[in-house]
């Protein structure tokens, strides 16, 4: 294929795992066939790292890249002072990437592939579905792949399934997009999750028109595996921190909403408001957690688990309502400290201490 594919790593203190994963991606068969496209372009963004992880990464892309038989690799370690993985997604969507390029991948630096195609299926998922605009692939629990599970791994999984459905969503540790369509998007600055506020920029087209779900389309035989939290305090942690992010998405959903329309869309509104004033984000979400009574949480994420099951079967979802009931009974738990959490940071102090978190 006659195509230019740039790849960024955005990573964060992952100077123990980056090796492994940069090992693992040279392992796909985009990187061993050399008619599977034009050329490869390898940016790795450490963000506000304190080890050696630009090092690491410069030493093991020199060595792979210069063992590799794709003639059209290249590679380049662009580091960041500031922490925040949106702010490194900026960077690397608008300045660091080959302007190129037609396709982009984001990724993480402590993920493995599983399938040797994943990367060339992504692609061909887009090259096959005209109306797609971003693809993702299959991500999987290590956990899932042992044996045997200790009851926290089991509950690891469960918790998975019970959220999964058959609308779309966006991973942020592995996704491709067309170059042109990611590069009319800007992230906050200071968000703490960008997949979730990814998905819904590309469904509604920047806050401009209703959801097109077809613009996500999944890749088959394409999937990575990550590492799942196996203690019970970290994994509960991670809930509410997802709780939380999806609560702040929710304020700003609502802000753009209100003030984008096709000559203004949600892309070009942060853009400026990123260069105007910074601190714009924790601005809002302090406004809006004023504006709110004691509970802050929108009330239809309670029934998160429930609503998933309606995407399945019916066989299927009264199996699963077991895994589903008592999952809502650990959410509850959960977004009781979320909505707690909340309201006594202010806003953004929560999340000073979770940036770096995955």
């Amino acid at each position: 294929m006659e195509l230019t594919v740039s790849i960024g790593i955005l990573a964060h203190n992952e100077c123990l795992s980056i090796s492994r994963t940069l090992q693992s991606l040279f392992q796909q068969s985009l990187f061993s066939e050399p008619n599977a496209c034009k050329a490869i372009e390898v940016v790795v963004a450490p963000n506000g790292c304190t080890d050696e992880n630009a090092e690491v990464a410069r030493a093991t892309l020199e060595e792979f890249v210069s063992r590799c038989p794709h003639p059209g690799v290249r590679w380049r370690v662009c580091e960041v002072e500031q922490p925040g993985k949106s702010n490194a997604w900026n960077l690397y969507v608008h300045q660091f990437s080959d302007p190129a390029a037609d396709y982009l991948f984001l990724m993480d630096a402590d993920i493995q592939f599983l399938e040797p195609h994943t990367l060339r299926n992504m692609i061909g998922a887009l090259e096959t579905a005209p109306e797609g605009w971003v693809s993702v692939d299959t991500p999987v629990k290590d956990v899932a792949l042992k044996k045997s599970n200790s009851p926290v791994e089991r509950l690891s999984v469960s918790v998975s399934a019970s959220s999964s459905g058959s609308a779309p969503a966006i991973c942020g540790q592995l996704y491709c997009g067309r170059a042109a369509v990611l590069r009319r998007i800007w992230m906050p600055t200071g968000l703490p999750v960008e997949d979730g506020f990814l998905r819904a920029m590309i469904l509604t087209d920047r806050f401009t028109s209703p959801e097109v779900f077809e613009r996500i389309v999944l890749a088959r035989s394409a999937s990575h595996v990550f590492e799942a939290y196996t203690d019970l305090n970290r994994l509960l942690r991670h809930e509410r921190w997802l709780v939380a992010s999806s609560t702040i998405n929710a304020f700003l959903y609502s802000d753009l909403w209100a003030n984008c329309n096709p000559q203004l869309d949600a892309g070009k509104l942060i853009e400026r408001r990123n260069q105007q004033d910074p601190l714009w984000l924790p601005q809002l979400i302090e406004k809006a957690l004023s504006e709110k009574g004691w509970w802050v949480i929108p009330r239809p994420f309670l029934f998160r688990r429930f609503q998933s099951l309606r995407h399945h079967p019916p066989l299927k979802a009264a199996l699963r309502l077991p895994v589903a009931a008592i999952a809502f009974l650990a959410d509850l738990l959960v977004f009781l400290q979320a909505n707690l959490e909340l309201r006594g940071g202010g806003g953004m102090g929560y999340w000073g201490k979770h940036q770096g978190s995955n």
